[in-house]
């Protein structure tokens, strides 16, 4: 491999799915040849709304087995080194290389931005999806000040006709009507693929057993469906699930207390799948807690001596 060869693969054999390629490439010719794998994901961060963690998992993905098959790059664990494996001595050739990846990223980011499919919502529409989210990824469930919050479009742009109106639950409606628009984390909207129409709002859920009426005092009218035998058992265990992803993203004490007392509530209608009322649970916990003890003391079990 040679500095030919760099130019060549830049110029003629460099197949970009996204900017990443010569993004990398370019980072590597600006500091002789040698970057860490943190150092290449900021740089990747400063093209895109993201997060560290997100574009260290890019970088080791796409651009190492693409750039290393070709014999570009090096990685070397230790450290987690990437090297260029021919860096140009010559100004002249490390300049020229340094402009074809700049002029490949401005066709790449001039190509997106030609297409680009953000949602063109205005700040109220956007404001009423956060607010229905309750500030959530609709998804993961994780709390926005944990990791940014997209506005998705759940039938895509391209599905668009051109009127600018999608088909969704057999109804015309515009691209951007609420209707359409989901709240994701910037990592689920991420792992959606551009063509996928997944309603991942959290509608058809388990709710508590007084929802119906107080939905009805406010002057709606709910449609609820009541489930029996294993259906409720698997709508129980989803809803164990989403609580404790709840509990998880609680940032203050008061807000872990009150997702700890839904993870309970849970809890006690599951035992009472299983024919254990509320008395007998607790009778069983407080046997456990007798025989081996609780989890107060925080003991972390290593291993045996």
């Amino acid at each position: 491999m040679n500095s030919t060869d760099l130019l060549d693969f830049l110029n003629n054999r460099m197949s970009m799915t996204d900017l990443y390629q010569p993004v990398i490439i370019r980072e590597l010719l600006l500091h002789e040849g040698v970057r860490t794998k943190s150092e290449l994901a900021a740089i990747l961060a400063s093209y895109d709304t993201s997060v560290q963690e997100y574009y260290e998992r890019i970088v080791m993905r796409w651009p190492k087995i693409t750039l290393t098959k070709h014999g570009i790059v090096d990685y070397e664990r230790k450290g987690s080194v990437f090297r260029l494996t021919v860096c140009p001595d010559n100004p002249a050739q490390r300049q020229a290389a340094v402009q074809l990846c700049e002029e490949k990223i401005a066709a790449w980011l001039d190509k997106k931005s030609s297409a680009d499919p953000t949602v063109k919502a205005n700040a109220s529409i956007r404001y009423a999806v956060l607010k229905e989210a309750h500030g959530k990824c609709q998804l993961c469930g994780i709390a926005a000040e944990v990791r940014p919050i997209d506005i998705d479009h759940i039938v895509p742009r391209a599905k668009a006709d051109k009127n600018g109106k999608v088909r969704l639950n057999g109804r015309l409606i515009p691209l951007d009507d609420p209707q359409n628009l989901q709240a994701l984390c910037f990592t689920c909207n991420r792992a959606k693929r551009a063509s996928d129409e997944t309603d991942f709002r959290r509608r058809n859920k388990l709710v508590r057993d007084r929802i119906p009426e107080i939905i009805e005092a406010s002057g709606r009218k709910p449609e609820i469906k009541i489930l029996q035998d294993k259906a409720f058992r698997d709508a129980l265990y989803d809803k164990l699930s989403e609580e404790h992803a709840e509990l998880l993203h609680a940032t203050d004490a008061g807000a872990k207390c009150e997702e700890l007392a839904d993870l309970i509530e849970v809890a006690l209608a599951l035992a009472g799948q299983y024919g254990a009322n509320e008395d007998e649970l607790m009778a069983l916990v407080r046997r456990k807690r007798a025989e081996r003890g609780g989890f107060a003391r925080g003991y972390y079990f290593l291993g045996d001596q």
